[in-house]
């Protein structure tokens, strides 16, 4: 265990915070519209891959998935392009009972090797956000920083990402919890209290996260803390007000910057 510091404790999200989790995702995105492009462009239907209008109508139907299933599609990758393809029959004016036969005869298996490499485009390892290492070093000096991820039913696949970015060794304690909740940014925060043996009922406590949903969480359960959403290069994809949040930073730059303050 690293020595005690000043009793300042920072809980760090991973995805799209540390590591560019969205740049996986978008890659993983044009390969399915890239794919069901090319066939459908037999049916005289024209989709471009690169249109960020492509790109936004794909993760709002993605968006509508999760929150049908309640959760990421990882265990059934072969939906998204599904969704997709009953779309783009739809936009391109195809007779109802041709693209019901079309769907049933090409579509469903079209979906399912889409899926397969979309599957495997959404395992690839995300890069670290350039500057954050510094970012982190820095916390490291004059904080107790902890390190709260969910990992989707893959715990494996998430220390994977952690130790190839090598990020552990910026971290007093890394929990990875199988879902993100309430009591999981509790358990993340009287961890750090404890081990930093904190008796006041406030404390230094800093929440960094990517979705404004959980920092809201922190904040209802511990209204004295400080959070922070970063949005780093991209829209705030989860649809999630930051109207709550006490900072904003686009970029790491001005995440530095924010935590040099407070």
């Amino acid at each position: 265990m690293k020595t005690m510091k000043s009793g300042n404790i920072v809980i760090w999200d991973l995805d799209s915070t540390l590591i560019d989790t969205n740049a996986v995702f978008e890659n993983a995105q044009k390969t399915v519209i890239s794919r069901l492009s090319d066939e459908l462009s037999k049916l005289s239907i024209h989709i471009d891959p690169d249109s960020e209008k492509e790109i936004d109508e794909l993760r709002s139907i993605d968006y509508e998935g999760i929150k049908v299933r309640g959760h990421t599609a990882y265990d059934a990758p072969h939906q998204l392009p599904l969704s997709l393809i009953y779309m783009y029959l739809k936009r391109g004016n195809i007779k109802e009972e041709y693209a019901a036969a079309w769907i049933a005869n090409k579509g469903i298996e079209l979906a399912d090797g889409v899926g397969k490499e979309y599957l495997e485009k959404l395992n690839e390892t995300p890069k670290k956000f350039t500057g954050i290492e510094e970012v982190l070093e820095e916390s490291t000096k004059r904080n107790y920083n902890m390190l709260l991820t969910e990992y989707f039913g893959n715990e494996e696949k998430q220390y994977k990402k952690i130790n190839e970015n090598q990020l552990n060794i910026y971290f007093d304690k890394i929990i990875a919890a199988e879902k993100k909740d309430s009591i999981a940014i509790m358990s993340a925060a009287e961890y750090g209290k404890l081990e930093n043996e904190i008796k006041d009922k406030e404390f230094k406590l800093v929440f960094i996260d990517d979705r404004s949903k959980y920092l809201e969480m922190a904040k209802a359960a511990y209204p004295f803390c400080t959070t922070i959403n970063v949005l780093f290069g991209k829209k705030e994809i989860f649809r999630e007000s930051s109207n709550n949040v006490d900072y904003t930073a686009k970029n790491v730059s001005e995440l530095s910057d924010i935590l040099k303050k407070i």
